[in-house]
């Protein structure tokens, strides 16, 4: 069968697919990062990194993170979607487009709050390590907290979404066994 970039009406086509889980390791990737950089101090480091590469490495990975939603918003707005997988049910419809427009929102809004409160609070961003970003904002203390707790407030949102569109594939993946991951599986020809 030959690789079908656009989506069909029974499964996700390949760049839907791919943008799908780049975004999944790109969101997963800072989490694991915040940890790490929370978990130890100023002067310590894990895996060879210390807090401030741990710190710059969540930004730049967050602001790639963004690009790549803002690609994958665009995609999903221009193309067709699959028809709904027979085996959901209405309520099930009504969850899963629910938690879609969380995750985008919570996608956006914690990478968006990241950048403005590193920005105002006078962090700064050397995306990769590299190039250093320039501060379209300034300096600016009550922004800076505001972003702050938008943030925190937006990536535990993002946890808690996430959370419940996981349970919902793993309930048609081993409870109903309908195949339903089956259609954003790259490799998948079911």
């Amino acid at each position: 069968m030959p690789l079908r970039w656009t989506n069909s009406p029974g499964r996700y086509g390949a760049l839907a697919t791919l943008l799908h889980w780049t975004v999944f390791l790109l969101v997963l990737n800072p989490y694991v990062a915040a940890v790490l950089m929370t978990s130890i101090g100023r002067n310590e480091q894990v895996l060879g990194l210390t807090q401030g590469n741990l710190y710059n490495w969540h930004k730049s990975i967050g602001l790639s993170a963004l690009a790549v939603v803002l690609v994958r918003y665009t995609w999903r707005k221009a193309t067709a979607l699959p028809d709904w997988a027979p085996g959901l049910a209405p309520w099930e419809r009504t969850l899963a487009h629910a938690v879609e427009r969380v995750l985008y929102g919570c996608l956006f809004l914690t990478a968006v709050t990241g950048f403005v409160f590193v920005m105002a609070g006078g962090y700064g961003v050397a995306f990769l390590g590299l190039w250093p970003l320039p501060n379209p904002i300034g300096e600016h203390r009550l922004l800076a907290w505001i972003s702050q707790l938008t943030h925190a407030a937006t990536a535990y949102a993002l946890v808690g979404a996430l959370a419940l569109h996981l349970a919902l594939v793993l309930k048609h993946q081993w409870v109903d066994r309908d195949g339903l991951l089956d259609r954003m599986l790259p490799f998948s020809r079911r």
